[in-house]
């Protein structure tokens, strides 16, 4: 009996949530409850659960990437409510210094990538530029970088939508009806 594949939904859930922190980030509407609610179960939960699902696969790196990535953004959605609601305190430059450290994260998987189809090691290559733009703006008290993270989180977060469904699409399919790039090594 074939399993089902959980990296879509993995991807969407990262996608997703990925776009709409960034609609904030770019001062589109407040970060509140709408970001970190997608956060929280979509970005977060889901995310675990297809790491879950990987890992009784035998997939480590997808068990690695949706369990941190997970992991993540309920960290994220968590500071912030925190934060918000004086549990503790998060500065500016506390948020800056844990999503530099995600980009180091996102450095180790990028690499590993590079013998998977070159979109998804292309998203983690943008992901890498997306958490150093919005940590180093943070660190730095630079709006204008964090602003430009949230334009670049559009487009990293649009291309892990692209990817969900073009693995699902395919799969769907039987064929390649959407390009995922050649790896960049075999």
């Amino acid at each position: 009996m074939n399993k089902a594949n959980p990296i879509p939904l993995g991807l969407l859930g990262y996608g997703m949530s990925t776009v709409l922190l960034s609609f904030a980030n770019m001062g589109t509407y407040p970060l509140g409850g709408m970001v970190f609610t997608m956060a929280i179960f979509f970005g977060g939960i889901a995310q675990v659960i297809v790491s879950i699902m990987l890992y009784s696969k035998g997939d480590s790196f997808g068990t690695t990437a949706f369990g941190g990535y997970g992991c993540l953004w309920l960290s994220f959605a968590f500071m912030n409510i925190g934060g918000a609601h004086g549990w503790w305190s998060v500065s500016s430059k506390d948020v800056g210094y844990y999503l530099l450290l995600w980009a180091v994260f996102t450095i180790g998987l990028a690499w590993a990538s590079t013998v998977a189809p070159s979109v998804l090691t292309i998203i983690l290559l943008l992901t890498i530029v997306l958490l150093g733009s919005l940590g180093l703006g943070a660190v730095n008290g630079n709006a204008s970088l964090s602003k430009f993270g949230g334009y670049e989180g559009i487009l990293t977060g649009g291309l892990a939508i692209y990817l969900a469904f073009a693995f699902l699409i395919n799969e769907m399919h039987g064929n390649s009806k959407l390009p995922v790039g050649k790896p960049f090594r075999s």
